[in-house]
């Protein structure tokens, strides 16, 4: 078998099976997003950053299951603005005046686009929550390490 004909085997299961292998994500909206901002081009790239973590956090989250990727990455970009004003000053748009910026590049609803941006505020808030709160317990005795385990074998498991 040449890895040519095992390549056209693939496209031939994946066309049987329907699978669309080549779906949208958020991150394919970012730099669409981005080129319509009003905000310096030295703050894009930490901008870019912040919303492509915020992606990221997204997909490991159901909630944002039903989200558009549109809706992700905008609600991304914009708690990324956000959350950098709080620590610079990043752009000259605060608010509702961000969220409709944002709502209008991307021909989104504004109350939809608000409520995905709050939830992934929120997640992000449980995930450095999280995060500390597994700094803090770095101290687990070995027997509680191996209770939480999943044993490897099945002689292993005690019923």
């Amino acid at each position: 078998i040449k890895p040519q004909e095992l390549l056209e085997w693939e496209l031939v299961v994946l066309g049987k099976l329907k699978w669309n292998l080549a779906a949208v994500t958020p991150h394919d909206f970012i730099e669409h997003i981005l080129r319509k901002l009003p905000q310096p081009s030295e703050k894009l790239s930490l901008i870019r950053k912040h919303a492509q973590t915020f992606i990221a956090l997204c997909a490991t989250d159901f909630k944002f299951a039903m989200y558009p990727p549109s809706m992700i990455a905008t609600g991304s970009v914009g708690a990324a603005i956000c959350g950098l004003q709080q620590d610079e000053d990043v752009s000259s748009l605060t608010g509702d005046a961000l969220v409709d910026l944002l709502a209008k590049i991307t021909n989104t609803d504004v109350d939809c686009l608000k409520a995905c941006q709050e939830q992934i505020e929120v997640v992000l808030l449980n995930s450095l929550q999280q995060f500390r709160q597994d700094q803090g317990d770095g101290s687990k005795s070995e027997d509680e390490l191996d209770q939480a385990s999943t044993p490897t074998d099945v002689r292993d498991i005690d019923l």
